[in-house]
């Protein structure tokens, strides 16, 4: 996974901690704790039932972080994983991305302690969970990871509450609601065959989508800080295709439009970016 390099880009800044409120309105599906760092991570059980599942993460260290819970494919060993993540690190590639399929993930940043969010759990099966600083990594050489799995039982019977708006990513395009909540629920669906993940860039005033458009094709840094007004909102870390859904408490700085931005393999460049507001 390269560092996970292609689950982020750069410095990805994570959207705000959960709120009283969100957690009232989350407590109709179980809850699980999570600990995590750059070196270490776990959870308050090693087994979990199925069903939808909302994981309170909360990050230990002073460097930003990302969790990403995962299924191995077929045929795979949590060592096969080890080594192919290791070999990705000394080589610069990124091969370790298909040998999982990515269920939910999370950022936080450093000035953050914890975020929330949800996913639906399947039955009967062992997820992975892998914690790492958001940092490249230098001199191509193993680095150090979280890594701990836990399995799943039968189905809990909870409920999903509805969330407050839902994103679709689905063919290279974000669609969906083109309104967010400032603080609130979003779900975020995958419904493509490829990862995708979602970073919504404040943007100046007057700035629509197809300068937007053209910022992101020019390639050019000072262009696009040009049309953005602070750093972007993580909103969706990188998860995999296949219909894949997670619900993200979003905590956005302010109110206005925003671009969503999917840049993984270059989707940006084939039109995966949308303006949305944010109310």
């Amino acid at each position: 996974m390269r560092g996970l390099r292609w689950l982020t880009l750069g410095t990805l800044v994570a959207v705000g901690a959960v709120t009283a409120a969100i957690a009232v309105a989350q407590q109709s599906i179980p809850t699980v704790a999570v600990t995590a760092s750059p070196t270490a991570v776990t959870l308050t059980s090693a087994s979990v039932a199925a069903g939808p599942t909302r994981f309170e993460v909360t990050r230990q260290g002073n460097k930003d972080l990302s969790v990403y819970f995962f299924l191995l494919l077929p045929g795979t060993s949590v060592e096969d994983f080890r080594a192919s993540i290791a070999r990705d690190d000394r080589t610069g590639g990124e091969a370790t991305l298909g040998l999982v399929s990515i269920q939910g993930s999370v950022s936080i940043p450093a000035s953050e302690s914890s975020r929330g969010f949800s996913f639906t759990l399947k039955p009967n099966v062992q997820y992975v969970v892998l914690s790492e600083a958001d940092e490249e990594n230098s001199g191509n050489q193993p680095r150090q990871r979280g890594l701990t799995t836990f399995t799943t039982g039968a189905a809990s019977g909870a409920t999903a509450p509805a969330p407050n708006a839902t994103v679709r990513m689905r063919g290279l395009r974000f669609r969906g609601a083109a309104t967010l909540p400032r603080r609130g629920v979003v779900r975020f669906t995958n419904e493509d065959g490829v990862p995708h993940f979602a970073l919504a860039f404040p943007l100046r005033r007057g700035v629509g989508a197809a300068r937007f458009g053209r910022a992101l094709r020019s390639n050019n840094e000072r262009a696009f800080g040009r049309i953005s007004s602070g750093p972007p909102v993580n909103l969706q870390n990188l998860i995999s295709g296949g219909n894949i859904a997670n619900d993200q408490e979003v905590r956005f700085p302010k109110p206005g439009r925003y671009a969503l931005v999917c840049f993984f393999n270059g989707h940006e460049r084939l039109g995966m970016y949308r303006v949305i507001r944010v109310r």
